[in-house]
């Protein structure tokens, strides 16, 4: 039997929030090397200092924490592949009009449900912001497990499985028989795996990443094209500089979770190098592009969202679940055939992914290169985002 969902609002003891000020005025900054203006040897020590203050003296956490709590919130437990009961928290934004259309938006890492905070009421009640009622959807936002108010799995679970969860928690908990899905990074991959298993209850998927790999050496597959090749060198010497912390939290993520679960500065070091490098910052100065695209507060909530939960080892979990289920990988011949959208968000440091190949994966319905913007991409061009969005589902209403 499903339960009921329950409402939830965010209340963070005062006692934790002294605790973390408090840890955080005891701070012990490194040596940096010189040259690391431009973040070669990792996140910028001038930086850091900079939003360690704020983050200890400035950020008002009962003011963001007041911000979110105006979004409807809920969590609700659902039971998992393997028997194991999961608390999801989610947001869920009711649309205007007779007939919205029902989304769920599900984030990544080292994201969390606030990076769609923007656009829920944009996308539920488009009258009010501009646009026509008719495009109006019932936003589901929720968190992943292991990630914010979300419980942590006691056994780490991937896409696939997190893909069951949604299921239930649109077709069962909240009764939408047929519902469109968004996503980017970790999202993508859920939402990609939900268009596999359940391709008949979705009616459409919207992507800011494509995940899934085609498996080259079967039949159905045409060669690679010289374009096709050139991108998979670019994107293979990119990780080559850029997966550091991938290969240690598809490895060893507890031989990390001691400092990053211990130490505040240690937390907003580790995510703030990929806010900087998967952001559309602009990267000539060590500090004033990433600020300006990811101010204090915002990058604060966030940390926060991660330090208050104490979720950031159970988050990172998710980086060896996902390859040990295999959840990106299709088998031969298998691919995606839920109509599927795709925004690409330039990036200074990742090649543009060839049309080409994304369908050999994907049955890509509208295509288009963002002109600014990067991997948050709700977060840091809500508007466009939006728009985009909007104009892609309206095919399906």
């Amino acid at each position: 039997m499903t339960k009921a969902p329950l409402p939830f609002r965010i209340a963070i003891p005062d006692a934790e929030i002294t605790d973390l000020k408090q840890r955080l005025a005891r701070t012990r900054l490194p040596n940096e090397p010189l040259g690391n203006e431009h973040w070669e040897w990792g996140t910028n020590l001038h930086y850091m200092a900079r939003l360690l203050s704020h983050w200890a003296d400035r950020f008002d956490w009962r003011r963001a924490e007041a911000a979110l709590n105006r979004l409807p919130q809920y969590t609700v437990q659902l039971s998992g592949r393997n028997g194991e009961t999961h608390n999801i928290h989610f947001i869920h934004e009711r649309g205007s009009g007779e007939r919205p259309m029902p989304l769920i938006l599900t984030h990544g890492w080292p994201s969390t449900f606030r990076e769609f905070a923007d656009v829920v009421e944009p996308l539920a009640h488009p009258e009010r912001f501009g646009g026509n009622i008719e495009d109006a959807f019932d936003v589901v936002v929720p968190s992943l497990p292991g990630y914010g108010f979300s419980s942590k799995p006691m056994t780490p679970i991937g896409p696939a499985a997190i893909a069951e969860l949604w299921h239930k928690l649109m077709v069962e908990v909240l009764g939408y028989p047929r519902f469109a899905a968004q996503a980017g990074d970790w999202g993508s991959f859920v939402t990609s795996r939900l268009a596999l298993q359940h391709p008949d209850d979705l009616i459409a998927i919207h992507l800011t990443m494509l995940p899934l790999r085609p498996s080259l050496k079967h039949p159905s597959q045409p060669p690679v094209t010289a374009e096709e090749a050139d991108w998979i060198a670019k994107m293979k010497a990119w990780w080559a500089r850029e997966e550091g912390y991938r290969a240690i939290q598809s490895t060893k993520p507890m031989a990390l979770a001691f400092a990053l679960m211990d130490s505040p500065a240690g937390l907003a070091a580790w995510l703030a190098d990929k806010y900087w490098r998967l952001g559309d910052t602009k990267k000539t100065h060590p500090y004033a592009g990433m600020e300006a695209l990811f101010p204090h507060d915002l990058m604060c909530t966030m940390l926060s969202l991660y330090w208050h939960t104490g979720t950031i080892n159970s988050a990172n979990m998710l980086y060896k679940a996902g390859p040990m289920e295999g959840s990106s990988s299709l088998k031969p011949g298998e691919r995606v055939l839920v109509p599927t959208g795709y925004a690409e968000y330039p990036m200074d440091t990742l090649p543009l992914t060839p049309r080409a190949w994304a369908e050999r994966s994907y049955d890509i319905r509208h295509w288009r290169v963002m002109p600014r913007g990067g991997h948050f991409a709700a977060m840091e061009e809500p508007a466009l985002f939006r728009e985009d969005v909007v104009a892609y589902f309206r095919a399906f209403r």
